[in-house]
């Protein structure tokens, strides 16, 4: 009784949704582990990175502000006069203490044309005392290590720039531009520097621009990866700038709360719990159901199906198909189950003969058709001809323009070679990368170099630009066309082969043209059908 109980559908049922009970399980558990739960932090990780980014663009346009505030000044006729000794007034109208914190100028510094110091001016550190001096001397001996680094950046390089210095009590930020006139005449006679201090005023107005809380501090510069720290539901997120001494680096740090990870984290945890609850509730409920539902008919079915098959073994499917019974409801599965088939199919077969970018059909497709052509050109007597086609330096595209667009690029041609092979019924397949062939049954080469000529003008109309083309500013064809008169035998190669040698010569040519295969002359001196 037990080796029949082994045996029965009961318990091969039990023991098949038990394992796919145990595979499903294993399945949640390999996922998360895998997939789900590194992609989390994968997303969490982007989130960091995003921050850290906004925070360092929003550095970036604080110095591009500071630069462009520096050069406002250099660029002024008053200032190109007072570095020349000609404005003795200039320090006296400009600079007060009231400016310098109005506009969180810590220093400005003007240096003569040899890069020496020539005015001084800022506010003491600590202090907030104004002073102005000649020489990073006596009030102004704070200066002096600001005052070596801007000139050290002037002697290195010249022109405007802006950079960060680890500073003395705070980091700072610096900008560089040369003293010329308003109206950019007249030579370079010094240069002025504005340093701003990024200390707790300044660090302030900055969360309020990211909205993030925003910390600050030098470091030595061993390396250039962020740091990352994790307590809690907080994360501690550190950059590292590079600043003007080599072996200094200010940390940009900021505080991110894991809430959102840690939701979805909780989330997901629920669903595979639930899901998992959910499997072992459904595995009960299609064992309880099994007697009911399925053993019970399914016996009545097989009785049935005794019976029809002593009836008749030649059942109608489409009477089966309009039972009310399980019967009829396994046969309109099975039916709905084979169109699908069939449809799948048809898919399958248009993938395996179409190429994928453009639509057209591919070599495999092409090469199917070429064949059947030849044979049927041969045993009626008609005149086949083809075509190969080549998008003139392609290889200048893609590298001009990058892939994608190269993509799109033959997407369009194809578009537009279509539209013309549908026009005057013959193929048209992508067979390599930018090159395509045509298959024109009952054409001769006369006319097959009309159509060439007309796929060639298509092109040159859709105007797309390709400044890398030595030949055109525009994207172009080449075109060789040759005709099963021309082949040496029947064999669909050999038939390609004189097209590939028009095309070669093409090519050879100059490209942006059509060439007809011409048997009688070498492939160097094929017939050139110029360009339009």
């Amino acid at each position: 009784m037990l080796r029949h109980f082994s045996r029965s559908l009961r318990f091969q049922f039990l023991i098949a949704l038990s394992g796919v009970l145990l595979l499903a399980l294993g399945s949640l558990g390999a996922l998360s582990k895998w997939f789900i739960f590194p992609a989390l932090h994968k997303e969490e990780q982007g989130i960091i990175d995003q921050e850290l980014k906004r925070i360092e663009r929003s550095l970036v346009l604080a110095q591009q502000e500071l630069l462009v505030q520096a050069r406002d000044w250099a660029n002024w006729d008053d200032t190109y006069e007072f570095v020349q000794g000609n404005y003795p007034r200039y320090a006296d109208v400009n600079f007060s203490p009231e400016m310098l914190k109005e506009m969180r100028y810590q220093l400005i510094a003007f240096f003569a044309a040899d890069g020496s110091p020539y005015f001084l001016s800022g506010l003491v550190p600590h202090t907030g005392q104004f002073a102005s001096c000649a020489q990073p001397s006596g009030e102004c001996d704070w200066m002096a290590p600001y005052i070596d680094t801007m000139q050290r950046s002037i002697k290195d390089n010249p022109d405007q720039q802006s950079f960060l210095v680890p500073g003395i009590s705070s980091p700072a930020m610096v900008a560089i531009t040369p003293i010329l006139r308003t109206d950019g005449t007249g030579p370079n006679v010094g240069w002025l520097a504005k340093m701003r201090l990024m200390d707790e005023q300044w660090i302030a107005q900055w969360e309020t621009l990211t909205g993030l809380p925003i910390a600050i501090e030098r470091l030595p510069a061993p390396q250039r990866e962020p740091s990352i720290r994790i307590e809690g539901d907080t994360i501690h997120a550190q950059h590292l700038l590079p600043t003007s001494v080599p072996d200094m680096s200010i940390a940009i740090g900021t505080q991110l709360n894991r809430t959102h990870y840690l939701a979805s984290l909780d989330t997901i945890r629920y669903v595979l719990i639930w899901t998992a609850c959910l499997m072992l509730f459904v595995i009960g409920f299609v064992l309880w159901l099994m007697e009911r539902i399925i053993l019970t008919p399914l016996k009545a079915l097989s009785v049935f199906a005794r019976q029809a098959s002593k009836q008749d073994t030649n059942l109608d499917a489409q009477s089966l198909c309009r039972r009310g019974d399980e019967i009829g409801m396994l046969a309109r599965s099975f039916d709905q189950q084979l169109t699908r088939q069939r449809e799948l199919n048809a898919e399958l077969l248009n993938l395996s003969t179409h190429d994928a970018l453009t639509g057209l059909p591919n070599r495999r497709l092409f090469d199917q058709q070429l064949k059947d052509a030849i044979q049927e050109a041969v045993a009626l007597s008609q005149p086949l001809a083809v075509m190969m086609l080549d998008v003139d330096h392609f290889k200048l595209f893609n590298d001009h323009y990058g892939h994608q667009m190269g993509d799109e690029c033959l997407r369009k041609v194809s578009r537009a070679l279509q539209r013309v092979a549908n026009d005057h019924g013959f193929l048209i397949a992508r067979t390599g990368g930018e090159e395509f062939s045509a298959l024109l049954p009952g054409t001769s080469a006369d006319s097959a170099r009309q159509i060439g000529l007309l796929l060639h003008r298509t092109v040159d109309q859709l105007k797309l630009p390709h400044r890398a083309s030595p030949v055109s500013a525009y994207v172009t064809i080449c075109v060789g066309v040759s005709s099963l008169a021309d082949s040496t035998d029947i064999l669909p190669c050999s038939l390609m082969s004189t097209a590939d040698q028009a095309l070669y010569s093409a090519k050879a040519a100059g490209r942006h043209q059509v060439m007809v295969f011409t048997p009688s002359l070498d492939p160097v001196h094929m017939h050139e059908t110029p360009h339009e």
